[in-house]
């Protein structure tokens, strides 16, 4: 072929070859680039909703757990009102059955008792006595008397005490359910949010990977036409791909840190919850709540601590933030919604939220302060 036709087959070539490039690569360069913006501003959008749902969980998860602790008060304290009630029963019970005897004496004896009419007798030398004996048994009768009426009232007391405490119990109930079904809405919220965004980062990751893949084929075409036009060959074009952004890895093995004393027992408690999952007012040994995880780990150190991250805040010595060691206990919020177990080296040890397993992971946010129980 002469050379002027080779010259006119290798324009033909690269321009057909630039052709395609352009209809397969700069459209796929175009929906990368447009779907991953869009696609990764909807994902920073909606984790920022799924954060700041995560701590209006954790409040009511708080809540829910408070108003758990008063149910249990209330229903201790009916206990007891229930039991004294009817002892004071026993008493009402008791006296009446006196007061009836007298009654019964009274009745059959016309104006006097049968021990009275005994006493009355005709002996002058015995009239001291039987006054004395007659006052006796009258100051006998006021005392039951007395008595009945005191107990009767006693126990009217206590049966109102008992109701109250029982009508205290109800609307603990009631508050509970309330904060029960907020956790449940709010949870659902949660859910649905974070099925929206595993949605979206697979779908910019499967554009990603399309566009990346066309592109790489049209680059690979034109390569190959511009190598048998014998012209020199273009630098391939690097297209840019969105990824999402890796998830932080944890800070610590799943080897509790060295630690002494107390705090040896509270970390190896807490280490062997690893992987469970979180539950609200979870409290183990399946699953747990974040203030149900420390509860029983310091419990299984021998220390008894509230089931309430607010209430725990207060059970220990305040340590400052540059002075933790493995098993203080770190809280966000004041008063406190969330609790976590530090585990040396920036990391903490916690059950967050619905939907995730208890971790090992770095701290997050401002946390409120932390003690050492």
């Amino acid at each position: 072929m002469p050379f002027a036709a080779r010259g006119r087959v290798a324009s033909l070539v690269v321009l057909v070859a630039t052709s395609a490039l352009g209809v397969g690569l700069l459209p796929a360069t175009a929906y990368a680039a447009n779907s991953g913006s869009t696609t990764t501003a909807a994902a920073a959008a909606a984790q920022q909703k799924l954060d700041a749902l995560s701590i209006q969980a954790d409040r009511a998860v708080e809540a829910y757990d408070q108003a758990q602790a008063a149910l249990a008060t209330v229903t201790a304290r009916a206990a007891a009102a229930k039991q004294f009630t009817a002892k004071q029963q026993a008493l009402v019970d008791a006296a009446k059955l006196g007061v009836q005897s007298f009654a019964v004496a009274r009745y059959e004896g016309g104006t006097t008792s049968p021990a009275l009419a005994v006493l009355l007798s005709r002996d002058p030398s015995k009239f001291m006595q039987q006054a004395q004996m007659l006052e006796q048994v009258s100051r006998h009768e006021s005392a039951s008397l007395t008595q009945l009426v005191d107990a009767d009232r006693s126990l009217m007391a206590s049966q109102v005490g008992a109701d109250q405490a029982v009508a205290a119990q109800q609307q603990a109930s009631a508050r509970l359910a309330a904060s029960k079904a907020a956790v449940e809405k709010i949870i659902g919220s949660q859910q649905v949010l974070v099925s929206k965004l595993e949605t979206q980062a697979q779908a910019e990751q499967a554009a990603a990977a399309a566009a990346a893949a066309r592109a790489a084929s049209a680059q690979q075409t034109v390569s190959r036409a511009l190598v048998r036009a014998q012209v020199p060959s273009v630098r391939p074009v690097v297209l840019p791909a969105s990824a999402p952004a890796p998830a932080p890895a944890p800070v610590a093995t799943v080897a509790p840190p060295a630690a002494s004393g107390r705090a040896s027992a509270v970390l190896a408690y807490a280490y062997a919850q690893l992987g469970k999952p979180y539950r609200f007012g979870g409290a183990g040994p399946g699953s747990y709540d974040c203030s149900g995880l420390t509860m029983r780990a310091y419990g299984a150190a021998g220390l008894s601590l509230a089931h309430s991250a607010a209430a725990q805040q207060h059970e220990g010595a305040r340590v400052p933030m540059s002075q933790l060691q493995p098993g203080d206990l770190i809280f966000w919020g004041n008063p406190a919604y969330h609790v976590a177990i530090y585990v040396g080296g920036g990391g903490i040890l916690d059950a967050a939220h619905t939907g995730t397993l208890i971790s090992v992971h770095g701290l997050w946010g401002s946390p409120s302060g932390a003690v050492r129980p």
